[in-house]
């Protein structure tokens, strides 16, 4: 079976428009919904939907809510992983998918002999997700047995709509100490590609709709206060810890003060500092992953 996960912490209207989405995707889905914190008139409006979808979606609601998003996706994809899954696609509740979300990146994921262990989509405006392309994307190039390359344009990964291997959660699980959430998703690009793995992580020119941003608009402001509180002394001064600096002033290529160290240098702008490069095997990084790194 084919599981989707989905974390929800507000925006009952944006929640219900994603839902759509996944119940209306091209292969038949099983939707996990973690709640995260909503209030009770919205937990009831979701075990509502789920009680109408008993087949297909699932809800939790964790009581205490998980500390933290990365909590969240871990014990979430355990849960499809002992369900008998080998990929996932994870996403924000905030996001628009074309029905054929699903299968384009399972495709891609799964293409013989190429080992790539966590695909994403990309965020598009409104203006360019109406105008996307028919077909949305194009499959015909993989379809030659004899190559073993995927002849895509990769960018650097999307971490509000990705699809993860078994093999690659089993060997990069993501880690608990970004409370409540950001930075998370750049600790765990950059350690796949300090383990030589960065090749194996990546976009492809596949657009979804992401209304960025609206979470923390939709709840309640002194609980929103709090949050970005949590958010500067809690994940960000954990990835500043983790690796000697904050995002693309890292120092570190082993967590907390292993590898080099570059205390004197000064960014040039690049994903993740000069000497992260230097460590890498590989090609090299591509304008995407630098923006995504330096957001």
């Amino acid at each position: 079976m084919n599981w989707i996960v989905m974390p929800v912490l507000a925006g009952p209207e944006m929640t219900e428009a994603a839902i759509s989405d996944c119940l209306a995707q091209s292969v038949p889905v099983r939707l996990l919904i973690v709640n995260q914190g909503v209030d009770n008139a919205f937990r009831e409006r979701l075990e509502r939907i789920a009680d109408a979808h008993d087949e297909q979606i699932f809800l939790w609601s964790h009581e205490p809510p998980l500390p933290s998003l990365a909590a969240t996706w871990n014990r979430a994809l355990d849960f499809v992983w002992q369900a008998g899954g080998t990929e996932a696609l994870v996403i924000n509740n905030d996001v628009r998918l074309d029905p054929r979300t699903y299968s384009i990146l399972e495709a891609v994921l799964t293409w013989p002999k190429t080992g790539n262990l966590f695909v994403t989509a990309v965020a598009v405006t409104q203006e360019q997700y109406d105008a996307r392309p028919d077909p949305l994307f194009d499959l015909n190039p993989l379809a030659d047995p004899h190559d073993n390359t995927l002849p895509l344009s990769k960018g650097g990964p999307d971490f509000s709509c990705y699809m993860i291997s078994k093999t690659c959660h089993e060997v990069y699980r993501f880690d608990e100490a970004f409370i409540p959430a950001y930075c998370e998703d750049l600790d765990y690009h950059r350690r796949l590609m300090l383990g030589g793995d960065g090749d194996k992580i990546f976009s492809i020119n596949l657009p979804y709709l992401h209304l960025a941003a609206q979470t923390l608009k939709q709840i309640d402001p002194q609980q929103r206060m709090k949050i970005e509180r949590q958010i500067g002394q809690g994940s960000r001064a954990h990835y500043e810890k983790k690796w000697g600096g904050p995002v693309n002033q890292e120092t570190y290529t082993v967590p907390f003060g292993g590898g080099f160290s570059e205390p004197n240098k000064v960014t040039d702008g690049s994903a993740s500092t000069p000497a992260l490069q230097r460590a890498l095997a590989g090609p090299p990084i591509n304008e995407l992953t630098k923006r995504m790194l330096e957001k």
